[in-house]
Protein backbone atom coordinates (compact mmCIF):
# COMPACT_ATOMS: atom_id res chain seq x y z
CA UNK A 1 0.00 0.00 0.00
CA UNK A 2 2.76 2.48 0.88
CA UNK A 3 4.47 1.78 -2.46
CA UNK A 4 1.19 2.43 -4.27
CA UNK A 5 0.85 5.79 -2.51
CA UNK A 6 4.45 6.75 -3.31
CA UNK A 7 3.86 5.87 -6.99
CA UNK A 8 0.95 8.30 -7.13
CA UNK A 9 3.18 11.02 -5.69
CA UNK A 10 5.69 10.85 -8.52
CA UNK A 11 8.31 13.05 -6.85
CA UNK A 12 8.56 10.54 -3.99
CA UNK A 13 9.23 7.42 -6.06
CA UNK A 14 12.15 5.52 -4.62
CA UNK A 15 11.71 7.08 -1.19
CA UNK A 16 11.58 4.91 1.89
CA UNK A 17 9.78 5.58 5.12
CA UNK A 18 9.00 3.92 8.40
CA UNK A 19 5.44 3.43 9.62
CA UNK A 20 5.21 2.83 13.36
CA UNK A 21 1.99 1.77 15.10
CA UNK A 22 1.34 3.02 18.63
CA UNK A 23 -1.47 3.21 21.15
CA UNK A 24 -3.12 6.49 22.20
CA UNK A 25 -0.91 6.92 25.27
CA UNK A 26 2.32 6.69 23.26
CA UNK A 27 1.16 8.97 20.45
CA UNK A 28 -0.12 11.48 23.04
CA UNK A 29 3.39 11.60 24.52
CA UNK A 30 4.91 12.29 21.08
CA UNK A 31 2.24 14.85 20.26
CA UNK A 32 2.93 16.74 23.49
CA UNK A 33 6.71 16.58 23.10
CA UNK A 34 6.94 17.63 19.46
CA UNK A 35 3.76 19.63 18.77
CA UNK A 36 2.83 20.91 22.22
CA UNK A 37 -0.60 19.25 22.07
CA UNK A 38 -1.52 17.25 25.17
CA UNK A 39 -3.89 14.87 23.40
CA UNK A 40 -3.86 11.72 21.33
CA UNK A 41 -4.01 12.12 17.56
CA UNK A 42 -4.45 9.74 14.67
CA UNK A 43 -1.15 10.31 12.87
CA UNK A 44 2.14 12.18 13.30
CA UNK A 45 4.85 12.57 10.66
CA UNK A 46 8.50 13.46 11.09
CA UNK A 47 10.62 14.42 8.10
CA UNK A 48 14.20 13.20 8.33
CA UNK A 49 17.16 15.32 7.18
CA UNK A 50 18.09 15.16 3.51
CA UNK A 51 20.76 12.62 2.72
CA UNK A 52 24.02 12.94 0.86
CA UNK A 53 24.20 11.84 -2.77
CA UNK A 54 24.17 8.06 -3.10
CA UNK A 55 22.68 7.34 0.33
CA UNK A 56 19.33 5.61 0.79
CA UNK A 57 16.44 8.02 0.60
CA UNK A 58 14.66 7.60 3.93
CA UNK A 59 11.98 10.25 3.77
CA UNK A 60 10.74 10.11 7.33
CA UNK A 61 8.68 8.38 9.98
CA UNK A 62 4.93 8.11 10.31
CA UNK A 63 3.41 7.23 13.68
CA UNK A 64 -0.16 5.90 13.61
CA UNK A 65 -2.42 5.37 16.60
CA UNK A 66 -4.17 2.02 16.28
CA UNK A 67 -6.53 3.09 19.06
CA UNK A 68 -7.65 6.12 17.00
CA UNK A 69 -7.92 3.97 13.87
CA UNK A 70 -10.14 1.42 15.64
CA UNK A 71 -12.30 4.16 17.16
CA UNK A 72 -12.74 6.03 13.87
CA UNK A 73 -13.49 2.81 11.98
CA UNK A 74 -16.41 2.27 14.36
CA UNK A 75 -17.57 5.91 14.17
CA UNK A 76 -17.34 6.20 10.37
CA UNK A 77 -18.32 2.63 9.52
CA UNK A 78 -15.05 1.86 7.76
CA UNK A 79 -12.59 -1.00 8.00
CA UNK A 80 -9.52 -0.70 10.23
CA UNK A 81 -7.21 -1.20 7.24
CA UNK A 82 -8.96 1.63 5.39
CA UNK A 83 -8.43 4.00 8.32
CA UNK A 84 -4.76 3.04 8.43
CA UNK A 85 -4.51 3.70 4.68
CA UNK A 86 -6.05 7.14 5.14
CA UNK A 87 -3.63 7.99 7.97
CA UNK A 88 -0.69 6.73 5.93
CA UNK A 89 -1.68 8.94 2.99
CA UNK A 90 -2.08 11.90 5.34
CA UNK A 91 1.33 11.26 6.89
CA UNK A 92 3.06 10.87 3.52
CA UNK A 93 1.53 14.11 2.29
CA UNK A 94 2.95 15.89 5.33
CA UNK A 95 6.36 14.41 4.53
CA UNK A 96 5.94 15.63 0.94
CA UNK A 97 5.47 19.19 2.19
CA UNK A 98 1.70 19.50 2.47
CA UNK A 99 0.25 21.01 5.63
CA UNK A 100 -3.19 21.54 7.09
CA UNK A 101 -2.52 24.51 9.35
CA UNK A 102 -4.97 26.85 7.59
CA UNK A 103 -8.43 26.19 6.15
CA UNK A 104 -7.18 26.75 2.59
CA UNK A 105 -4.23 24.39 3.01
CA UNK A 106 -6.45 21.86 4.77
CA UNK A 107 -8.88 21.86 1.81
CA UNK A 108 -6.00 21.50 -0.66
CA UNK A 109 -4.51 18.62 1.32
CA UNK A 110 -7.89 16.96 1.69
CA UNK A 111 -8.42 17.19 -2.08
CA UNK A 112 -5.05 15.53 -2.67
CA UNK A 113 -5.92 12.78 -0.16
CA UNK A 114 -9.17 12.17 -2.04
CA UNK A 115 -7.33 11.93 -5.37
CA UNK A 116 -4.94 9.35 -3.96
CA UNK A 117 -7.80 7.42 -2.34
CA UNK A 118 -9.69 7.35 -5.65
CA UNK A 119 -6.61 5.94 -7.35
CA UNK A 120 -6.17 3.31 -4.64
CA UNK A 121 -9.86 2.37 -4.74
CA UNK A 122 -9.42 1.55 -8.42
CA UNK A 123 -6.20 -0.42 -7.98
CA UNK A 124 -6.87 -2.05 -4.58
CA UNK A 125 -9.85 -3.33 -2.64
CA UNK A 126 -10.42 -0.17 -0.62
CA UNK A 127 -13.74 0.91 0.77
CA UNK A 128 -15.44 3.71 -1.14
CA UNK A 129 -16.66 4.99 2.23
CA UNK A 130 -13.33 6.74 2.77
CA UNK A 131 -13.73 8.81 -0.38
CA UNK A 132 -17.09 10.13 0.86
CA UNK A 133 -15.90 11.22 4.30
Amino acid sequence: MVLDILKVLKNLRGAELEVIFLDDAAIKTLNKRYRGNDSATDVLSFLLPRLEFGEERLLGEIFISLDRARHNARVFGTRLEDEITLYTIHGILHLAGYDDETNLRKRFMSKRESQILEHLCKSRNLSKVLTRR
